[in-house]
């Protein structure tokens, strides 16, 4: 098992779960809930959301932040459900690649939709979507009596026919299918439904893209995956639900890491079951939860036992909307699952939410990126209350706006505590500012021998030269590229697993990381005050030149002197936060010296 970098002992105690075939999602419980509401305009559901989430939300006066310059390197798939009214005036449409309207809900007998809100036709969100550039689909939804269906060919046609003219009258661009709660028994008419729907959307318009939702555990094998494969353009994971509303533990929605041993499922590992199964990575989209659970809990301990009293979906609006119980002081951090959660009490019993951050859910995406996954998808739109947080995150993680992040920690896909998994294949590239190389410092190791394997390769993809292949406890210790690239492969085979790695990457300059170590500084060479509140003052006879770098290794300064005397770097006009950097001197007799700058308050 593995241990924190300051090997710090963790409460491990864990209360087993089961999750139940049977159980509603997310999606078929706010389905069920508004469906029964009645209401039809985007202006009811605009009120009841206030009223829910005890605030007005002005969507149309938020400000949007994001630059239309930037163009996604991902899809973005996100369900926009009926429900969520007008909030499609804040969507940042150069941020959405897909918008799937939810949902069309098929009659088992019929094949006829059945939902009187869904509104494709005459919809602004489509009109709006279709206007900047958004593909646009139907979520077509099937929740029971499934066998039902497969019994009547006529009902099949029927809705296969209905969803082709439906894409038709507005132009759409494809379907998506979301029928939940099937079993083993209907692998077999599924994947034939499948196929023939496939066939229909080509005959209609070849430009038609049919995706599926996976479940985020495929319990009783419903999923053909080898046979799917050849017919679906995309799969939507839906990564969520892995606690939920009858579980009897409280814990993540959506867990990056495993977060009791008990329990091992996350989306880490669905990725992997259903990559191994036979799906493309690149045909692949981890949908991902804008809500997070709340129960009662017996006592604020983690894990915590439910209560059964109490259970309810918190969307992230509605943590906005009610601060006082969402605050800073109630959030907390769960690093074995790698998930902030709030505990809070009310009438003196304790409660639990656990929901993704900024920093949480990017974890999340930076996962997306290393295993080579087509995107991501959202459920829902509109949860996060047209706050502009959310779409950045996607523009800094999927676009061509991403800045380069240095310094942070990897792991493998078992996170910092637990395992990796077996039958893990994945390749992913790390990469530095021009300029400067990157750094890896690997702080434990250890695979199974023989069998479970890292290759790093020097340079942007596994055709670069290979700096070493690591397997059992050979750890790579310190290893920094010579360019701006290093590439890691991982590989297990489908037998035992072990704890993985742990590394922290970092980004040096080029030039320090190759000259810092040989030139000293020279007596004579006088910096000071550092740590600095802002004024640095330099006395030397020797230096010709010098430049300022940050700790990711980006130039910030540098500036051509006639040091006779001393001169002063004034770091309060250059616009840069306060921390570590890296001054270099260039000296009369070609000598580079360096020195570290602290930069504090």
């Amino acid at each position: 098992m593995k241990t924190t970098f300051l090997s710090i002992l963790l409460f491990l105690t864990v209360t087993s779960i089961s999750q139940e075939t049977n159980f509603k999602s997310i999606m078929q419980r706010q389905s069920e809930y508004y469906g029964a509401l009645n209401l039809s305009t985007d202006e009811q559901f605009d009120s009841l959301r206030n009223e829910e989430n005890g605030s007005a939300i002005n969507n149309k006066a938020l400000e949007i932040s994001s630059s239309p310059t930037c163009t996604l390197n991902k899809k973005i798939f996100g369900w926009h459900p009926y429900w969520v009214g007008s909030t499609y005036t804040a969507y940042q449409w150069n941020l959405l690649s897909d918008l799937c309207y939810f949902s069309y809900d098929a009659s088992p007998s019929t094949g006829n939709n059945t939902n009187a809100s869904f509104a494709w036709t005459t919809a602004s969100v489509v009109t709006v979507a279709k206007a900047n550039g958004t593909k646009i689909h139907i979520c077509a939804t099937m929740f029971s009596g499934h066998s039902t269906f497969w019994a009547s060919s006529t009902a099949q046609t029927t809705f296969i026919n209905n969803i082709v003219s439906l894409l038709n009258a507005r132009g759409g661009d494809g379907v998506n299918i979301d029928f939940e709660g099937m079993g083993s028994s209907d692998k077999v008419p599924f994947t034939t439904f499948m196929t023939n729907l496939n066939n229909a959307l080509n005959t209609a318009n070849p430009n038609y893209k049919l995706s599926l939702c996976l479940y985020a555990v495929d319990w009783s094998g419903t999923f053909d995956m080898p046979v799917l494969n050849n017919v679906v353009d995309l799969f939507t994971i839906m990564g969520y639900d892995y606690y939920y509303g009858g579980s009897a533990t409280a814990g993540p929605s959506s867990p990056l890491y495993n977060y009791q041993t008990s329990y091992n499922y996350t989306i880490a590992k669905s990725v992997t079951t259903y990559i191994k199964a036979g799906a493309t990575p690149s045909k692949v989209l981890l949908g991902l939860p804008y809500y997070g659970e709340e129960w009662e809990v017996t006592a604020n301990t983690i894990p915590a036992s439910t209560t059964g009293n109490f259970n309810s979906s918190r969307t992230l609006s509605y943590l906005l909307s009610n601060a006082g119980t969402y605050s800073a002081a109630n959030k907390h951090w769960e690093g074995t699952c790698y998930s902030p959660y709030y505990a809070y009490q009310s009438a003196s019993i304790w409660r639990q939410c656990f929901i993704d951050d900024v920093y949480s859910l990017g974890r999340k995406y930076d996962m997306v990126n290393e295993r080579g996954l087509g995107g991501i998808g959202i459920w829902a739109l509109g949860y996060d209350a047209g706050t502009t947080n959310y779409w950045t995150l996607i523009q800094n993680k999927f676009s061509s706006c991403a800045p380069l992040v240095c310094s942070d920690s990897l792991f493998d896909m078992g996170g910092p505590m637990r395992n990796y998994y077996d039958n893990e294949s994945y390749t992913y590239k790390l990469a530095a500012p021009t300029g400067s190389l990157v750094k890896l410092q690997f702080k434990s190791f250890g695979t199974e021998q023989g069998y479970d394997s890292l290759f790093l390769y020097n340079g942007p993809s596994i055709t670069s030269p290979l700096i070493g292949s690591y397997t059992g406890t050979n750890s790579p210790g310190t290893v920094t590229s010579s360019g701006q690239n290093l590439t890691l492969r991982f590989k297990s085979d489908g037998a035992t697993v072990n704890s993985g790695f742990k590394a922290i990457r970092s980004c040096t300059p080029q030039a320090i990381a190759t000259g810092m170590t040989a030139n000293e500084i020279s007596d004579e060479i006088l910096i000071y005050p550092n740590p600095t509140n802002g004024k640095l003052f330099l006395s030397a006879a020797k230096i010709k030149s010098f430049e300022l770098f940050d700790a990711q290794g980006k130039s910030i300064l540098r500036k051509e002197v006639n040091l006779e005397t001393s001169t002063i770097i004034d770091l309060t006009s250059l616009n840069i936060n306060k921390g570590l950097f890296i001054l270099r001197l260039h000296q009369s007799n070609g000598a580079i010296s360096t020195r570290k700058i602290i930069y504090t308050e």
